[in-house]
């Protein structure tokens, strides 16, 4: 019985001597009606004598279809062993001798009818698979599948060759599937049949989209090495070049021949060099705390009007040099912002050294200001070289430049306008860029948000700018293991009316101490044997004479977390080098008087 269940297997007991069937179960009746097992069949079984016998037969149960059978025959004989009857046993197998003659696998969804009608025949599989049992195949092809379907269709009754093609098939539960679709012509009649690929082709354009997610990704880091070595390159350019003139320049200050006017020249090309550096090594540390998330602005109500203006007269030597004309348009905004000015000055100089830099002789930059709603507007605009279209997406992300001899020849990191963006972005505005293509000039805007009008300060309130104070008499410990700073801290103090002293180490600042307690000390951090950290803790621990000394820490280490560390560990101020020599003077002035100031009340 092939392990099927009674109800479905089709069985009819026929007589003996006449052939007539006697009994048939309803399964019999459902797959072949009134017909009967054919009589030259029966014939041959009764007449063979033999036990039984197994075939497979084609019955025509209408007019044009077929159904084959798998027909089991077992003689039923009577007390004298004659034959009395026989029991047939039919199976359905057409389903598997339609996919066996049009050669596709037994799992195939197959379906079919005469070649000038719709089909009339439809497998099992394709029932289980749709859950109907007739009506339009097109109805079960996804709709963006169905015209390749329909044409290739049309191709194969057309041509009577098979044709294949891949379409989804949407199942009973709504799901759509791939298949190998094929059509086929036979005779009077055409087949269709379809093979389950789905899981082929997903896992096939897996596959594919593993392999190109792993291209991208070498490429990434192709792109990425490359980055990486033009970076490095570029840091060794922008760190030896500045080094050379230095160099350079210092071998001619050592020529006693040098008269004063070389020697200023020397000593400007050092000072340039210098800056340089600093500049350079600046930019490095605030695109790693941009990146870290550590890059912080300290804002305050600020007069944008006089910020541009100070930032175009700084920016107008440069332009002269270059015979550019620099324009700031007349019209003032009027307003305030709420900014850092040391930071939003940084912007300022950077988009306008580039649009200087950019621009050739003879060109023209311009920088207006102006209020628009609740925000302020700085436009700087150049007629220089403009940006390449497929470059502008790029422009604010680190290290970015654009390829070209001049960008090459003008030198830089890349880094200036990934800083400006991301300053402007913490002031809660706008950074962006726009331009019209390479030789047509581009336009820089920052949009920044205004604050309130407040009430003009009156000339009382106004206070001139003073000049650094002077260090009268003032005791300075300086302690530093590099004898070159310590030396040149000692001279610059001194020329600011300090009276100073030096020590090269923790142990030898104790030795100096010891003698004579200074009215402040300029303390490096990173020292051999001992830090600046342990000698301000030592310091503030230490006795009534020395605890209240104002300390500075003067460090390379020039982290917020530098900072938090120092004033942790003893330290009134915190500043990094480079040396501003001008903050240094103003904060030894004043915390020796807010010391003295403490100690007189």
């Amino acid at each position: 019985m092939n392990g099927r269940p009674l109800d479905e297997v089709a069985l009819a007991v026929f007589d003996g001597p006449t052939h007539v069937l006697q009994l048939a179960n309803a399964a019999w009746c459902a797959l072949l009606g009134a017909s009967e097992i054919p009589h030259a069949h029966l014939d041959a079984v009764f007449r063979s004598g033999v036990a039984s016998q197994l075939a497979e037969l084609g019955l025509r149960v209408e007019a044009e279809r077929e159904v084959y059978l798998r027909v089991a025959i077992e003689p039923v004989r009577d007390k004298l062993g004659q034959l009395a009857g026989v029991i047939v046993v039919c199976t359905d197998i057409t389903d598997r001798v339609v996919a066996r003659h049009l050669d596709v696998d037994p799992d195939a969804l197959v379906w079919g009818g005469p070649t000038d009608r719709g089909p009339d025949f439809f497998n099992g599989r394709w029932r289980s698979f749709t859950g109907v049992t007739g009506g339009a195949w097109q109805a079960v092809i996804h709709a963006d599948d169905l015209p390749r379907c329909t044409q290739a269709f049309v191709e194969a009754a057309r041509q009577r060759v098979s044709t294949d093609i891949e379409a989804r098939l949407v199942g009973d539960t709504g799901a759509a599937c791939w298949h190998r679709v094929r059509f086929t012509i036979e005779g009077s009649r055409w087949f269709g049949s379809a093979v389950d690929i789905h899981d082929t082709r997903s896992a096939a354009a897996e596959r594919t989209e593993l392999v190109g997610r792993e291209r991208a990704s070498r490429a990434d880091a192709e792109q990425a090495n490359r980055l990486k070595d033009q970076f490095l390159a570029a840091v060794s350019h922008e760190l030896r070049a500045p080094l050379t003139t230095m160099l350079l320049w210092e071998k001619v200050l050592r020529d006693d021949t040098a008269d004063a006017a070389l020697h200023r020249k020397a000593l400007d090309a050092i000072h340039e060099s210098a800056m340089s550096q600093s500049r350079l090594v600046a930019d490095l540390l605030d695109v790693a705390r941009g990146i870290s998330g550590k890059l912080f602005i300290d804002l305050r109500p600020l007069a944008i009007d006089d910020l541009v203006r100070e930032a175009v007269a700084a920016a107008s030597m440069a332009a002269t040099e270059k015979q550019i004309e620099l324009v700031q348009e007349a019209a003032p905004s009027g307003g305030e912002v709420q900014a850092d000015g040391h930071r939003l000055r940084q912007v300022l100089d950077n988009l306008l050294s580039n649009a200087i830099k950019y621009t050739e002789a003879g060109g023209r930059v311009s920088v207006s200001t102006r209020r628009t709603g609740r925000s302020i507007v700085i436009a700087i605009e150049d007629t220089g070289r403009g940006i390449a279209a497929e470059f502008l997406p790029h422009l604010f992300a680190p290290f970015s430049q654009t390829d070209d001899a001049l960008t090459r020849a003008q030198g830089g990191l890349g880094l200036g306008l990934s800083i400006a963006h991301q300053l402007v972005e913490l002031h809660g505005g706008t950074l962006a860029a726009t331009s019209a293509g390479r030789g047509r000039g581009a336009t820089f805007t920052i949009k920044l948000p205004a604050i309130a009008a407040r009430t003009p300060a009156t000339a009382s309130d106004a206070s001139p700018l003073a000049r650094p104070p002077a260090l009268d008499r003032i005791r300075v410990l300086v302690v530093d293991d590099d004898r070159r700073v310590r030396d040149a801290l000692a001279i610059l103090l001194g020329r600011a009316g300090a009276i100073v002293e030096t020590a090269e180490s923790a142990a030898m600042a104790r030795v100096r101490l010891a003698d004579v307690v200074p009215d402040a000390l300029v303390c490096d951090i990173a020292m051999p044997d001992e830090d600046g950290y342990s000698l301000g803790r030592t310091l503030r621990e230490g006795s009534a004479r020395v605890r209240t000394i104002p300390l500075i820490a003067l460090t390379a280490h020039a982290a917020t977390s530098d900072g938090q560390r120092a004033l942790a560990s003893g330290f009134d101020l915190h500043l990094a080098k480079p040396i501003d020599l001008e903050l240094l003077v103003a904060s030894i002035h004043d915390l020796v008087v807010a010391r003295r100031a403490a100690e007189t009340t």
